[in-house]
């Protein structure tokens, strides 16, 4: 078995945690990928690689959600599964914190855990053909100035929904709902749940957010001849869009794998609605 292991490079207590997991497996005898940025802030002697380069069988990541979606963007393999180690501020993402890490190893290597399945979205751009990263939580349309409206054109299917002037719509996963969807007024849907998520940003309208099928083609056009927007791919990547132009949103063919021992509803609870200090 080969475990990959990447950690935010920006925290003193997080290397703390990858020498435990490298130290934990290495007595298990487990093989341990160190992802290059992780193994230069330990000054690691073993292997390391590129994060797009990891080939493995589960993937430990230490951190918060940045550190998890920035994994799930760049594993040449979307489908290994993921095991979360919070070390951030909320880490709804992330399944264990460092104290649970070498329990949660101990039932992943022996097979007493469960994968919770998540949709990405694909977008790209109807007028140059241009293709944006999956994300994992949300493709987001915004202006390119802040404070800036955009005027956009909402259609689902090819049927126009409304024109709306706001400071940007999003297409959000179910994974996604608990994040700036959620910030956005959006509501939170169980992953699991086949759906994708429409929401405006601060819009000068009644409407707010609505719900459709995964088999859902969504489109946003921007409909003032002078406003420029951006495309943001889980607030990572960003590509600039001309005015008049159109974003096709839809679910991706690939999909992001966690390792989870608790239900949705606990990390709700502890994570969200009653978030506990520790």
């Amino acid at each position: 078995m080969r475990i990959g292991i990447v950690s935010r490079p920006d925290k003193e207590q997080a290397a703390e945690v990858v020498g435990k997991v490298v130290r934990f497996l290495e007595s298990k005898g487990v093989e341990t990928i160190i992802e290059t940025d992780t193994a230069l802030m330990m000054d690691s002697p073993v292997e390391n690689t590129d994060l797009g380069r990891i080939d493995a069988d589960f993937m430990v990541t230490i951190g918060g959600d940045g550190t998890i979606l920035r994994t799930a963007m760049l594993l040449n393999d979307p489908g290994i599964p993921i095991l979360g180690v919070n070390m951030g501020s909320r880490g709804f993402l992330t399944e264990v914190y460092p104290d649970e890490v070498e329990a949660a190893l101990e039932n992943m290597l022996m097979g007493d855990y469960g994968v919770e399945e998540c949709i990405k979205v694909a977008s790209k751009s109807l007028d140059t053909g241009d293709t944006y990263p999956d994300a994992l939580n949300e493709i987001l349309i915004s202006s390119s100035m802040p404070s800036k409206m955009l005027d956009m054109r909402l259609s689902i299917d090819g049927v126009h929904i409304m024109d709306i002037q706001a400071d940007g719509a999003m297409v959000a996963t179910p994974t996604g709902s608990t994040a700036y969807n959620l910030s956005a007024g959006g509501p939170i849907v169980k992953p699991g749940v086949e759906a994708m998520i429409l929401t405006t940003i601060c819009p000068y309208s009644y409407f707010r957010s609505v719900v459709v099928p995964t088999d859902s083609r969504i489109t946003v056009e921007l409909i003032k001849p002078r406003a420029e927007g951006i495309v943001i791919a889980d607030g990572r990547e960003y590509a600039p869009i001309k005015p008049l132009s159109s974003v096709e949103i839809w679910k991706s063919e690939h999909t992001t794998r966690f390792v989870r021992f608790k239900p949705f509803y606990e990390r709700l609870e502890r994570r969200l609605i009653f978030r506990k200090v520790r």
